[in-house]
C-alpha cells in the first residue's frame, strides 16, 4: 500500500473547462452524514458535515488490515457559482503529503442527475443511501486506472 499513497497524489486532473457547471452546496447537502465501504483493498469511510458559510467540510480514512493507510481533509466550497472539492492528504501520524501551503483544488467539471465530475474524482448517488466515489489515479507509466471506492450510507450527522 506504500506504493499507492504517491500514486494518489497525481490523481488525474482532467482539464478544467472554462464553462464550469453551475452547482451550489444546496446540490450536495445530500452527502452530509456517515458513508462508510470499501475500496483501495481496505475499508474506507467519509463523513461529510453540514453545509455553512460556503463550505461543507468532510473526514476521510482508509484501513487496511487493522492499520490507518491515510486519511483526507476535504472541503466542497462555492467558488465563481460553482463548487470546487479540495483537500489535503495525511500519514497514519498526520504527516502531511502536500507541502505545508499547499492543496488540492478539483473544480466542478461536469454534473448531471446524482453525478458530480471534479476532475479525476467522480461522486455518483446511487439511490439513498448508497454512493460511488471513483478516483482516477495515474501510475507510475503514465496510464490512469479508476478505483472505485463504495460507500454506504451509516448515519446521517
Amino acid at each position: 500500500m506504500k506504493h499507492i499513497l504517491p500514486l494518489l497524489l497525481t490523481a488525474a486532473c482532467l482539464p478544467a473547462q472554462d464553462v464550469k457547471p453551475a452547482a451550489t452546496l444546496k446540490d450536495v447537502a445530500w452527502l452530509e452524514g456517515k458513508w462508510t465501504g470499501t475500496g483501495l483493498g481496505g475499508q474506507a469511510e467519509d463523513l461529510w458535515s453540514s453545509p455553512a458559510a460556503g463550505a461543507m467540510p468532510g473526514i476521510f480514512r482508509l484501513v487496511k488490515e487493522g492499520k490507518i493507510v491515510f486519511y483526507e481533509l476535504m472541503t466542497m466550497v462555492e467558488v465563481e457559482g460553482s463548487l470546487e472539492l479540495r483537500l489535503k492528504h495525511f500519514h497514519p501520524d498526520l504527516k502531511g503529503w502536500e507541502e505545508k501551503d499547499k492543496v488540492l483544488s478539483f473544480p466542478l467539471t461536469k454534473r448531471n442527475a446524482g453525478r458530480l465530475q471534479f476532475g479525476g474524482i467522480l461522486f455518483e448517488r446511487i439511490g439513498e443511501h448508497e454512493l460511488t466515489v471513483t478516483v482516477s489515479i495515474r501510475q507510475r507509466d503514465g496510464t490512469v486506472k479508476d478505483e472505485p471506492f463504495r460507500f454506504k450510507r451509516a448515519l446521517p450527522i
